[in-house]
């Protein structure tokens, strides 16, 4: 799955206007001078650490490592057979947008629109697939992912792609 980071670069663009970006650098250079040696380092050599993003800002408490939660063992065999299926549609719908972007002509939508009907496919089995004890997080997921399906499969047929 390929990572965007235009969201966070935008996010980031937002915080620094909003905060002045000199005060936090100045007080990470202070703090970064006294962990790793004292203030005399970074008086001697006006060296400035870079400046804090704007991602300071955010609360991650909430966030988990990913290798965290294997470690804690918090997922069934199941959601996690449930969790790679989901990675492999994620995977078709990224196919399914690359197909639609190229944009040759008749033969690339027939191929997008087998692309969504295999997504469909694996969409339904997913959901019957679920266990009814699964997180509300996958749950969730698996809707969205079922209402993309859905709503492309609507423009599709409405000839938005044409």
């Amino acid at each position: 799955m390929k990572i965007q980071t235009d969201q966070l670069t935008a996010l980031r663009q937002i915080a620094e206007q909003a905060k002045g970006t000199s005060g936090n650098s100045d007080a990470f250079a202070a703090l970064l001078a006294k962990e790793v040696g004292g203030d005399q380092t970074a008086q001697t050599t006006g060296l400035a650490a870079p400046p804090l993003g704007g991602l300071a800002s955010l609360d991650l408490s909430g966030v988990q490592d990913a290798g965290t939660v294997e470690a804690t063992g918090q997922f069934s065999e199941e959601e996690r057979a449930a969790m790679k299926n989901m990675d492999t549609l994620l995977a078709k719908w990224e196919n399914y947008a690359d197909t639609l972007a190229s944009g040759s002509g008749g033969d690339s939508l027939k191929q997008a629109y087998g692309v969504l009907q295999n997504i469909e496919t694996g969409v339904k089995q997913l959901k019957d697939d679920l266990p009814s004890d699964a997180n509300s997080g996958l749950g969730s997921l698996v809707n969205e992912l079922e209402v993309m399906t859905v709503t492309e499969k609507i423009k599709f047929n409405r000839g938005d792609y044409i």
